[in-house]
């Protein structure tokens, strides 16, 4: 079942699902839109011949959109969001796509699913502690086929000092500004600053993917590397 803070930021994002693309796009210059390209590019990369997909904490479905456009209609793709309402935005967006409200940790698949698991943006959320990223890690796992590829999407920690004293200076100045401008959501804002700033460095994450089990694991920094694209396949 999921926590209170599990449930509390599916409540947060219950509130701003109207405008989490405009917010985004305005917090990041546009460049999650970049990203998300790129990364969907580095999955087709990954598992060329992929026939099956889910989308973890698909949010309002924008990395559902971009998987669409890079794979064309021959993949069968699944969102899963613990957010209700993300996921009606989700489907008002992209018929076909099917669409189910399930904790990350908690998937209801069977084992061997799917060909391709993706997160996109949302890794942090779920970092409330060590073992509870390992936990959804190892569900990722468990809902792959073998030989199956994981991508993760995620802000990291640039590896450029003077890039990430800005990164930080930036995270902070923005956040600052959303609270001013919603008061009410200040404490939710604040979290969302914190699991930006003490996510895992790319590397760091790289070894936690190995620890859940999986092999073959890639990092890409993402210009202007405040960004990695993680790639693992389930042996």
């Amino acid at each position: 079942m999921p926590s209170k803070t599990e449930l509390a930021v599916a409540g947060f994002y219950d509130g701003i699902y109207l405008f989490y693309e405009a917010a985004n796009s305005f917090l990041t210059f546009g460049l999650d839109l970049y990203w998300r390209r790129r990364a969907a590019g580095l999955a087709r990369a990954a598992a060329p011949s992929a026939r099956s997909a889910l989308d973890a904490c698909c949010g309002t479905g924008d990395f559902c959109g971009a998987l669409r456009r890079v794979y064309g209609p021959g993949l069968q793709l699944t969102g899963a969001d613990l957010s209700a309402a993300m996921l009606s935005r989700a489907g008002a967006r992209l018929p076909g796509v099917k669409l189910v409200q399930a904790e990350a940790k908690e998937l209801p698949f069977p084992a061997a699913s799917f060909d391709l698991v993706t997160i996109s943006f949302a890794t942090r959320n779920l970092n409330l502690d060590r073992e509870k990223m390992l936990a959804a890690l190892r569900e990722f796992r468990r809902v792959l086929k073998p030989g199956g590829v994981f991508l993760n999407v995620e802000t990291t920690r640039p590896e450029n000092p003077a890039i990430r004293s800005l990164m930080r200076l930036y995270v902070k100045a923005a956040i600052g500004a959303l609270v001013l401008i919603s008061p009410k959501s200040r404490q939710s804002y604040l979290f969302l600053r914190n699991t930006i700033l003490n996510f895992y460095g790319a590397e760091e994450f790289s070894a936690l993917l190995a620890e859940a089990g999986f092999e073959g694991v890639r990092a890409r920094a993402l210009f202007p590397g405040a960004v990695a694209v993680h790639t693992a396949v389930k042996p």
